[in-house]
């Protein structure tokens, strides 16, 4: 029995028993697409396209208000330091006003008090206080 099918595949006889070589063409089906199915596609497509743009406009936001903490941190850094630096000025120019420092500092220049002026003032005070 072996063969048998053995021969006959060899021979030829079953070697075209499907007809591979031969075209086939069909006749193409056009079916109407319905204006139904078209307005459910258009409607799906206006509906993903506002989802994704709901999407990306929800993370740019989002981002925004994370750069947005980043710079009033880095703001209220500045802030504390400028606060700290106006605070070493003003006591720069307090000690700096100072009388005893004005004084001080005359003096080193060489500019004391005019002597014949502290007299007048003295003398001045002192008649004042006798007249009383």
């Amino acid at each position: 029995m072996l063969r048998r099918a053995k021969s006959r595949l060899q021979g030829g006889l079953m070697t075209n028993r499907f007809f591979p070589e031969k075209q086939i063409t069909n006749v193409p089906v056009a079916r109407p697409v319905s204006s139904r199915v078209m307005g459910w596609l258009a409607a799906i497509g206006v509906a993903g396209a506002l989802l994704s743009c709901g999407f990306v406009i929800s993370a740019r936001q989002h981002f925004e208000a994370v750069s947005v903490g980043y710079q009033s941190e880095e703001l209220r850094r500045q802030s504390g330091q400028l606060e700290e630096r106006l605070r070493q000025l003003e006591l720069d120019y307090a000690r700096a006003s100072s009388p005893v420092e004005i004084e001080r500092r005359a003096q080193k220049l060489g500019l004391g008090p005019d002597k014949k002026a502290t007299d007048k003032l003295a003398n001045g005070n002192a008649n004042r206080k006798d007249k009383r």
